[in-house]
């Protein structure tokens, strides 16, 4: 039987008829008017241009997020240069602090002279590395480190000290001399002013070393044994030697048991605080570290103000000073710094508080335990006449982890 042709496009013809008249709607003649747009867009090129143009801004999206990705990675990258001379430039600027600027004899003047350049040396190796550094911290730090110059060039220039273009500085020797020496119109008390003691600008670059090697290395302290290697390799002034070896005869590095002793009491302390999960939800937990943190804080205070050796006592004021310096964070946890210095702990308040108080004080790189850990490590050093505090390590749940040193050997040597 044949096929009815007009039957079929009679029928097609109704079908069509009905299709379109069911889309008489302002919706539906709208969706058909969008269809047939976008066939003709896909016909004519456009609609591939169109997505080619999407995803290419897509792709820069992504690249942009990774970039910020990436440049928070950078902030982790090892950067052994920078760590070795944040090391030496550590080990100048302590130096600074514990010389005699009231002493104008022509022996002390060629001593601090010595030690002066042997900085500023090392501050010129830190700068020039710095400035090649991928690691942003290391740069943060670094350029941190150049504004303290920067806001004292006035007092600096003085006393001969100048700046470079590219940050790094110049001594004038002869100037230096003639400032220590003279009496008249104060410039020796200027050289004290921005070597000696606590804020000075030495005391702000032992900081910002620290930092730095930090950043640079394994997050260890530089006051490691690691760091100390690194100093010693790094350093090439034999001035700085020399003079290392005339201070420490000079200073009085009487031992110290109880110092000692105390140190490394609070050490563990501290990196017990550091190494916990600090949250609201464990704040009995918390409370019993941040006790015994206080206690031996205390009497770490309490003996280093009964030594008779000079450098302990000076790091512990540099101690004191960092914890003053933070009375408020403190305060906000219920711990209060008390007119000596010493800490005392209200519990009711402080579990009160919220625990992102302590942690902030207790995590990260630059946070108060990482500054009051370099003075406690330095406390030790000097009352055990040179030996390394970092031979014990503490994982997360704050149990000792025996780690290989370098030791006393290292800083017989340095």
């Amino acid at each position: 039987m044949g096929i009815n042709l007009n039957g079929l496009n009679s029928g097609m013809a109704d079908t069509y008829s009905t299709l379109l008249g069911g889309m008489n709607g302002s919706d539906n003649a709208g969706g058909v008017s969008s269809l047939l747009g976008d066939y003709a867009a896909i016909k004519n090129g456009s609609y591939g241009k169109m997505m080619k143009s999407y995803y290419a801004k897509l792709e820069k999206q992504e690249a942009e997020e990774s970039g910020e990705t990436n440049k928070s990675k950078s902030g982790k990258i090892k950067d052994s240069a920078s760590a070795s001379a944040a090391a030496s430039l550590y080990k100048s600027a302590s130096a600074l602090s514990s010389l005699n600027y009231d002493d104008r004899s022509e022996k002390n003047i060629d001593k601090i002279t010595d030690s002066v350049s042997t900085f500023i040396k090392d501050y010129n190796s830190l700068m020039k590395s710095a400035d090649k550094s991928e690691n942003t911290t290391v740069q943060k730090q670094a350029e941190s480190l150049y504004n303290s110059y920067y806001t004292n060039y006035k007092l600096f220039s003085k006393i001969g000290i100048t700046m470079n273009s590219d940050k790094t500085l110049s001594l004038d020797e002869d100037t230096l001399k003639s400032a220590l020496a003279d009496t008249e119109h104060g410039k020796g008390a200027t050289v004290k002013t921005l070597f000696g003691g606590i804020g000075s600008f030495a005391d702000k670059a032992v900081n910002k070393a620290s930092q730095i090697y930090r950043a640079a290395g394994d997050g260890e302290a530089v006051t490691s044994s690691k760091a100390k290697y690194a100093s010693g390799a790094g350093s090439s002034s034999k001035s700085s030697s020399t003079s290392s070896t005339k201070d420490k005869d000079n200073a009085k590095t009487v031992t110290d048991a109880s110092s000692a002793a105390a140190a490394n009491t609070l050490y563990k302390s501290i990196e017990k605080l550091g190494a916990m999960n600090i949250s609201n939800d464990n704040k009995d937990e918390v409370y019993k570290a941040f006790s015994t943190f206080v206690k031996d804080y205390n009497n770490l205070i309490d003996n280093t103000s009964k030594s008779a050796n000079s450098n302990v006592v000076n790091q512990a004021n540099y101690l004191k000073s960092v914890v003053s310096n933070n009375k408020s964070a403190f305060s906000k946890i219920g711990v209060t710094v008390n007119s000596d210095k010493t800490l005392s702990i209200d519990e009711k308040k402080f579990k009160d508080a919220d625990m992102a108080g302590v942690k902030d004080l207790f995590s990260g790189v630059y946070s108060t335990a990482e500054k009051m850990t370099d003075r406690v490590n330095q406390i030790y050093r000097y009352a055990t006449q040179g030996e390394a505090l970092t031979k014990q390590t503490y994982g997360s749940d704050g149990s000792g982890v025996n780690a290989p040193t370098m030791g006393s050997m290292l800083d017989t040597i340095l």
